[in-house]
């Protein structure tokens, strides 16, 4: 035999085609596997036996001999049945998508893929696979066989997969989610909402391929943040800290600037301001204006917006054409949708609002085949009787129960202003009962002067004074008669802000305690506290309180104390406040909730037009009353 040339393997029934290879070195025995029918790809029963191996001469000049015949390119170029039978295997989804063991060309078992490196040290070959293909780790040679998707650097074979172009190197692909846990496909998703936070931050669209063109075009006249540097610096996490890190001293304290949120009420919305330019164009006027009217609090208490609701929404009916190929009563509800939402974006909306609007929903529901002039008089009769029944009537019949419990030389305190327990005082003093009343108040509304002017103006005796003297005031009173906002499903009564340390008081001394409130503000959630649910009022009231002080702000300073003259003008412009720039402050926040929560305990007895119940017995109204009330 030539020296020259050495036979490495050899397959039964088929010819092994030797080249050499100049200089005397190592040579290549290509095995010509026969091959389907079906896209060149070879049979899988004689592919077993065609793996190759490397054969270095020894010493001796003789080549080791080898278990199985096996021929390999000592230039690193892939044998003549690799790439297609890699071609196979990517046609027929057979590529692995774990770490895959080789069958042994010796015995037939599993191990892993192994490479034989310089100097005859072997290396475990650690190949990384994914859903789509498979890539070896870098730094170790290329493999002969199914195992290595990436070969040296040179000309592709035919069927093999394709390189990307930059020295013949195969660009990794992606991992299918389909191959990944839930656990890797949840980190996925987490690093992308990640750097898409991290993009947009810096001012950059949203969508990665719009903010790498945005990035590609130095004069498409875009102005990034500050920190867009950074997130074009750094990869992954490390850019999503820097600009956390840039926007902590910008935009950050920008936005806390603003809103000044206090982190143990950050669950709420905050205070809300109408904005007619974001409303549709659409909307009926009545809405609009009763929309911006609650939001300036110049409607103020539950009867009062739930009212200015349903006449808005009386008129918009009235004034509603119906749209061609539809009919009143199954587009209806469709135009009131977007008026609904405008009033919740003024104001949150209350329990009363609400409980009014599921009602009307109700009615129209129930009747879609009426005709459309039928159909509007009838849900304009129905919210005209809503008013009259629930709120109206309740109110007399309320008064009329609750003159049972005001006698004479009763000295009552109220709390802040409600319309109904407005109507029952002058109600009892219109029969002859003689009492005095202490009103109550608080900043930085101060509705119990509203209270107060109407009580003087029909001769009540009153006395007035602020939440901090309820102590010093409580040891002359004898009943302590409330509004409420709702009556929760567990008792509790939700009212104005400090209603509760009212109550409370109250509790203490032994006096009972009346709230006065209707069955449509019954709700069935349950609360245990103040901070689940509350509505953040504007925190300037409480500095910028001189409209509804009478001009007399309790946060101005006395020109005296300030070391002004009393004709200095310049001075008295700037005695506005000493909080007039608390939003400049860095550690002042200012909180303004609207509403409390007193428990059921602090509660004597309700009047609702149904009669006198405990505070607990909502429950029961809700579950056998409403539904009567409703048809």
């Amino acid at each position: 035999m030539d020296p020259k040339k050495k036979t490495v393997g050899f397959v039964p029934d088929h010819d092994a085609d030797t080249t050499t290879s100049p200089g005397g070195s190592n040579n290549t025995s290509t095995v010509n596997s026969p091959v389907s029918a079906f896209s060149n790809t070879p049979d899988l029963n004689n592919t077993t036996n065609n793996n190759s191996t490397t054969s270095t001469p020894n010493s001796a000049g003789s080549a080791p001999a080898s278990s199985q015949p096996r021929s390999i390119n000592t230039s690193g170029a892939r044998s003549s049945y690799e790439p297609m039978k890699s071609s196979y295997e990517e046609q027929w989804g057979l590529t692995p998508t774990r770490t895959q063991k080789t069958a042994s060309p010796r015995d037939g078992s599993g191990f892993p893929a192994k490479e034989q490196g310089a100097g005859s040290h072997k290396k475990e070959n650690k190949v990384k696979t994914s859903g789509l293909g498979i890539q070896a780790n870098a730094g170790s040679a290329s493999t002969d066989g199914p195992q290595s998707s990436t070969s040296s650097a040179g000309p592709a074979s035919a069927g093999g997969p394709p390189s990307s172009g930059k020295g013949g190197s195969q660009k990794p692909s992606a991992p299918s989610q389909k191959s990944m846990t839930k656990a890797e496909r949840r980190e996925l998703q987490e690093k992308q909402k990640a750097e898409k936070a991290a993009r947009v931050s810096a001012g950059l669209p949203a969508s990665g391929k719009k903010a790498a063109q945005v990035l590609n075009q130095p004069n498409s006249g875009f102005s990034p943040n500050p920190s867009k540097s950074l997130a074009t610096s750094f990869p992954g996490a490390e850019a999503e800290k820097a600009i956390a890190a840039a926007e902590s001293t910008g935009q950050t304290r920008r936005r806390e600037k603003l809103t000044k949120e206090i982190g143990l009420f950050a669950h709420l919305d905050p205070p809300k301001f109408a904005n007619t330019a974001l409303a549709p164009k659409d909307l009926h006027p009545a809405v609009v204006h009763a929309g911006l009217q609650m939001a300036q609090f110049k409607i103020c208490g539950a009867n009062a917006r739930c009212v200015a609701t349903l006449n808005a929404f009386r008129k918009a009916i009235q004034d509603y054409q119906t749209p061609p190929n539809t009919t009143l009563s199954r587009h209806i509800q469709t135009y009131l949708n977007p008026h609904i939402s405008y009033l919740v974006t003024c104001r949150p909306m209350a329990v009363s609002m609400g409980n009014a609007i599921r009602y009307l929903k109700y009615e129209i529901g129930k009747n879609l085949e009426l005709p459309d002039e039928d159909a509007r008089a009838l849900f304009v009769e129905k919210i005209d009787n809503f008013i009259r029944d629930r709120i109206t009537m309740a109110d007399q019949v309320i008064t009329s129960l609750g003159l049972q419990k005001i006698q004479d030389g009763d000295v009552i305190l109220t709390y802040a202003r409600s319309s109904v327990v407005q109507g029952l005082l002058l109600a009892a003093h219109a029969k002859g009962i003689k009492f005095k009343v202490i009103v109550v108040d608080s900043r930085p509304r101060f509705e119990g002067k509203q209270l107060l002017r109407a009580l003087a103006a029909a001769g009540v005796p009153c006395t007035y004074v602020l939440l901090t003297a309820i102590g010093h005031v409580m040891r002359e009173v004898n009943k302590v008669i409330l509004g409420a906002h709702s009556l929760l499903s567990n008792g509790a009564l939700y009212s104005r802000a400090g209603t509760a340390v009212v109550a409370m008081s109250a509790h203490e001394r032994k006096i009972p305690v009346i709230v006065c409130c209707e069955t449509y503000k019954f709700s069935e959630r349950v609360q245990l506290d103040s901070f689940v649910q509350n509505e953040i009022g504007n925190p300037d009231e409480l500095v910028n309180d001189q409209n509804n002080n009478f001009g007399h702000s309790s946060t101005r300073c006395h020109p005296s104390v300030r070391g002004a003259n009393s004709g200095d003008a310049a001075s008295a412009a700037a005695g506005a406040g000493v909080l007039t720039g608390w939003r400049e402050s860095r550690d002042l926040k200012l909180l303004n909730l609207l509403y409390d929560l007193t428990p059921s305990e602090f509660v004597t007895v309700v009047i609702t037009e149904v009669g006198l119940i405990p505070c607990t017995s909502v429950p029961v109204i809700l579950r056998e009353f409403l539904p009567m009330m409703q048809q």
